[in-house]
């Protein structure tokens, strides 16, 4: 027999990611040296699986974003 309930319907719903729980788990910097121009690229890895690449902008240098790491290690 087949239960038409809102709990039921739950277990059916695919929730392997929940952006509630979503949680910085790491951030690697990468400096590209040799190129026009200095730059830092980020690589922030999740709880969920999800990658995150970004770049270190105005200026600010890999050392700067390393330091804010701490800050950003467990936030949504």
């Amino acid at each position: 027999m087949n239960e038409n309930t809102p709990d039921s319907a739950l277990n059916r719903i695919n929730t392997n990611s929940k952006p509630s729980e979503l949680r910085i788990t790491d951030m690697r910097v990468a400096e590209i040296v040799g190129a026009p121009f200095r730059s830092a690229l980020l690589k922030i890895y999740t709880n969920q699986g999800i990658v995150g690449l970004g770049e270190v902008r105005d200026g600010a240098s890999a050392t700067y974003a390393l330091m804010l790491k701490s800050r950003l290690l467990g936030e949504n």
